[in-house]
């Protein structure tokens, strides 16, 4: 990321990069209109995973009758041991290949399809479910965006068929002389729960990529360039594989079209259809460990997923390995949980040697290792990552810089609600150059190939995805220079400061009020009492002077008896 600090301020690339995909807004590039006479080169793989599959010969046979250059389609099957196994009939592209998967090495969809990816060589590689039919055109349908558009995700048209009589020999003979599409009217069948997105998206077009769900693996694909960018299959998963390797390539710059002119038959009714709530049930579990975004996934707060929304890079030397407890600290307090650290440093210096330790000048990196050893959070490198794939955000923060507890999640909310692929927040005391970055990962994969001597990292990535600054306010973080490091850090949620601010103020109100009204009932009694006591006077006078009357003369009736 150090191009990142060299360009702090974007030039206007817009003149600069042409034919480049801002977000996922593909039809500005290419509408799927290809010019006249215009013929592929691009190689694909087609990948077909099959287990126990009696429709898998009708499938073969439909891409045998492909319109793609033979020699630029290969078929790979992996047979994930299939009884009996799986035998490639006579209705079958003549560039097919079998592979049996050893039992050892794992089992179900995910894992066949890594092992038929690895085996393949296409530039563009290619899903198909084993109970599709593709349509005479299908693979060239699918091909063609990518030799226009380099990110090119395509996700195929499909019809939901539950009654049907084919054999290899017929599914051939209609492929290639394209009666095939013609036994069905699409508007009768089932409509795939992705239409309504493509209708609120524009086909994906609005989407900013976050649709990415709908690249389901019945018949989709994708440029081996983007591919190579991710982790590949998870071989680990049993279902909703192909929901998952959506989100990576996702975060690997993909761009997602849906291709409606790539149609095909499925075989049968989709699994969602009757079993959608089991489907969620077990998926979800899965996809929120690998997928941060949507966030709904992750019901639980406080949590280490394998997949942080936020991995932030801390990087320091030996000058400021001071300030490292103290700002990563901070970072892992933050009320946003969903967030890791790449602890960047010379982590080398430290040795089982024996060492004089309070007079060792290396000490204090001893005792950050130590600070942080036991935290899984915490990830200790000795070189800055060029990416934090697959984490959807990544977020540079100066190790002299201190996040507030709020600042981490006001920050990711500025960048994700904007869709901005790179914001700067200006530290108090600190340079432009100093300034704390997030960045969108998506939109940094898939500016890297546009970098030249003449396009920096964050040229491109203003480009494709936007970069902005942000007002002081954005971030409120502070300086650690300027503050006492060894007081403890204390997570303050800002919604619980506020009602407790709130809630003292009320309390201040209530006392206020209480003490002004008993002030007042004190007073009103105060007058009363004077009032009575201003009428009450001249009757006490006029009783005196009669009291004074007879107590005076008793005493001389009394004397004069004497």
């Amino acid at each position: 990321m150090s191009n990142a600090v060299s360009s702090i301020v974007p030039m206007s690339t817009q003149d600069h990069l042409t034919g480049v995909v801002r977000k996922n807004q593909w039809r500005d590039v290419f509408d799927g209109t290809v010019p006249k006479g215009w013929e592929p080169s691009m190689s694909v793989s087609v990948i077909i995973a099959a287990y126990n599959s009696k429709t898998l010969p009708l499938t073969l046979a439909s891409l045998a009758a492909q319109d793609y250059p033979e020699h630029l389609l290969e078929v790979i099957v992996v047979d994930d041991g299939s009884e009996p196994p799986v035998e490639i009939g006579e209705y079958s592209h003549p560039n097919t290949t079998l592979i049996r998967v050893d039992p050892e090495t794992g089992w179900g969809r995910s894992n066949a399809t890594y092992l038929g990816i690895e085996a393949s060589k296409g530039d563009i590689i290619y899903w198909v479910d084993s109970d599709m039919v593709l349509f005479r055109d299908n693979v060239r349908e699918h091909a063609k965006w990518a030799h226009f558009i380099p990110e090119a995700a395509t996700i195929g048209q499909k019809g939901f068929v539950e009654e049907w009589d084919f054999t290899p020999e017929s599914v051939y003979t209609m492929v290639g002389d394209g009666t095939v599409a013609d036994l069905w009217d699409p508007a009768t069948l089932h409509e795939h729960w992705s239409e309504a997105i493509y209708r609120q998206t524009d086909d994906l077009n609005a989407s900013d990529g976050r649709n990415y769900s709908t690249h389901m693996g019945a018949c989709a694909s994708v440029t081996r360039a983007v591919y190579e960018q991710t982790l590949g299959q998870d071989r680990r998963l049993r279902l909703g594989e192909d929901t998952e390797i959506a989100y990576q390539i996702w975060q690997a710059g993909g761009v997602f079209i849906p291709a409606r002119t790539a149609r095909s038959w499925h075989l049968g009714r989709g699994t969602v259809q009757d079993h959608a709530d089991k489907v969620a049930w077990h998926n979800n579990v899965h996809f929120a460990q690998r997928m941060p975004i949507p966030r709904y996934r992750r019901t639980a707060s406080n949590r280490t997923w394998e997949v942080p929304l936020v991995r932030a890079v801390v990087e320091f030397d030996m000058e400021t390995v001071g300030y490292v407890r103290a700002c990563v600290d901070r970072i892992l307090n933050s009320t946003e949980t969903d967030v890791q650290v790449d602890l960047v440093g010379p982590w080398h210096l430290i040795t089982p040697d024996r060492r004089r330790i309070l007079a060792d000048p290396d000490n204090e990196i001893y005792l950050v290792k130590e600070w942080f050893r036991s935290d899984s959070r915490v990830r200790f490198l000795d070189e800055v990552p060029e990416t934090v794939f697959p984490s959807p955000y990544r977020l540079d923060v100066p190790v002299t810089v201190g996040v507030t507890s709020d600042s981490v999640r006001d920050m990711y909310r500025y960048a994700d609600q904007r869709r901005l692929g790179l914001v700067y927040f200006m530290a108090p005391g600190h340079s432009p150059e100093e300034s704390v970055r997030i960045w969108d990962n998506a939109a940094v994969h898939r500016a890297q190939p546009y970098v030249t001597e003449g396009v920096s990292l964050v040229d491109a990535v203003d480009a494709v995805w936007g970069v902005e600054w942000a007002p002081e306010s954005a971030s409120q973080v502070e300086d650690l220079r300027a503050v006492d490091r060894t007081e403890k850090v204390v997570r303050v949620d800002s919604k619980v400061a506020d009602l407790t601010a709130r809630l003292e103020r009320t309390e201040w109100l209530l006392e206020k009020e209480r003490r002004v009204n008993h002030s007042t009932l004190r007073r009103g009694v105060r007058r009363v009492v004077y009032a009575l006591a201003r009428r009450a006077r001249p009757l006490v006078g006029s009783l005196r002077s009669r009291l004074s009357g007879v107590v005076g003369s008793e005493p001389q009736r009394e004397a004069g008896k004497v």
